[in-house]
This record gives C-alpha cells, structure tokens and sequence, in this order.
C-alpha cells in the first residue's frame, strides 16, 4: 500500500514517517511539506492511503480534499479536535489528533487497508467467472490471511468472535476472527454461502446430505433454523 504524509511540521512528519516503517503493508511512503505540493504529487501518482494535515499555509487539507478528483482513503491530521465533524463531512475516513500514538495510527491504517482489500475483492469479483478464483483476506492474530472462498466449509458465531472452517488438504483448519456474524455474512455475500441458523452460515456447495432440521457439511451436523429453512433450499437449488 502506498502511502502519503502531507504536512508543514517536519517534526510530525517524521513521526509518522516512524510510525510507517513500522508497518509492514505500507511499502511506499512519499512526504510533502504542504497541501499545494501534495497536489501536484496527487496529479501525477496513484496513492492509497494520504495522511493529511488541517492547518497548513496556502491551502488546508480540507481545500486540498475539496479540489481532488480521484481521492485515496484520507486521514486528516490535526491538533485540535474541532475539525473532526468536517473532517468525516469531506469523506475522511479517520481523523487523528496530535500528538499521535502508534496504536491510534494502526487502527487507521488497518481500516484504509481493509478498504483496498474490500475494493480490490470487489473488482476481482466483477471480472472472475468462476467463484473457484475468488478469495477474501481474513485477519487472524494479526496477520492477514487468504483464504479462497470454495475452501470455507462453514462458520459459527462464538461470542465477539467468529471462527471461519476451511478446508486445507485432509484437514479441516479453524481460524478464529474478530467479527460478527453480520459482518461475514457481508463478506460472502453472492456465492454459495447461507446463514442455516443465527449460530452457523454454510457453503452451499460443500453440502453433504441434509434434512429438514439439519445439514451435514464437514463431518460436522448442523442445525437449521426454522427461519432459515427456505433460504437454504433456495441455495441448495443454486448451487
């Protein structure tokens, strides 16, 4: 991911600058030392991710914002906190205040990643025919992992957590990710996937036999919520 530090202060540039070093899904860094500069950069290079200061000399980040056609994800940068309502107004998807923390940049890097990731999945999904080529990345302690979408057997809800059961040669492998079930279900959303029972969503296409109160898939039996019952056979149809 690439990334853009635009800001007046040497000084909090250098510091985010630490901060991305210390990031390994940024391998590009490019600084500017204002709002005008970054533009003329902007024009000219594709950046994923920019982290904007607010008050600069010559033109805001909020007037650079204003002015762009193609935006990357945005991070406003500020040492006051009044600019966050406008900041989220003008589509910034974080908003950091001075002095900023690694943790706090982390959590905002991580979401700028997991748009790009949403949009390239997103692009990948208009252009593949086949749903075998189709794949999502998971976060799992900490690291993010690819998992093709025909792998997945079926996932249940546990608690704040979700745990995700592929596939993996003989093997049946969980992975355990910080999630709802809402959320998952968003990710599969257009395959083969089917929430069977507010605890379970199932591949379709790996179903081994079922009945009316229950399906097997995996060795594992799993319930079926009465709810659930014509949404599953409508995906038994499909797939």
């Amino acid at each position: 991911m690439h990334c853009l530090i635009v800001d007046d202060d040497i000084l909090s540039r250098k510091v985010l600058k630490r901060f991305v070093d210390q990031t390994d899904f940024i391998t590009e860094v490019v600084e500017c030392g204002n709002a005008i500069e970054a533009n003329r950069y902007l024009r000219e290079h594709q950046t994923d991710l920019l982290f904007l200061d607010v008050e600069m000399p010559g033109m805001t980040g909020l007037e650079l914002i204003g002015i762009l056609r193609a935006k990357p994800a945005i991070v406003l940068v500020s040492g006051k906190r009044e600019y966050a309502v406008e900041a989220f107004d003008n589509d910034a998807i974080d908003y950091l205040v001075k002095p900023v923390t690694y943790p706090r940049f982390l959590k905002a890097a991580q979401k700028a990643w997991d748009m790009l990731q949403e949009k390239k999945r997103s692009l990948e999904k208009g252009s593949q025919t086949t749903q075998t080529l189709e794949y999502l990345y998971l976060k799992v302690d900490g690291e993010w992992v690819k998992v093709h979408l025909n792998d997945i057997q079926y996932v249940q809800a546990m608690a704040d957590y979700v745990n995700i059961y592929v596939q993996q040669g003989q093997d049946l492998k969980r992975l355990v990710i910080h999630s709802t079930m809402k959320g998952v279900e968003k990710k599969l959303e257009g395959g083969s996937f089917v929430r069977v029972h507010r605890s379970f969503i199932i591949n379709a296409a790996n179903i081994r036999s079922y009945s009316n109160d229950t399906v097997m898939i995996a060795d594992k039996q799993i319930p079926i919520g009465v709810t659930y019952r014509q949404a599953l056979q409508l995906a038994i149809e499909k797939a």
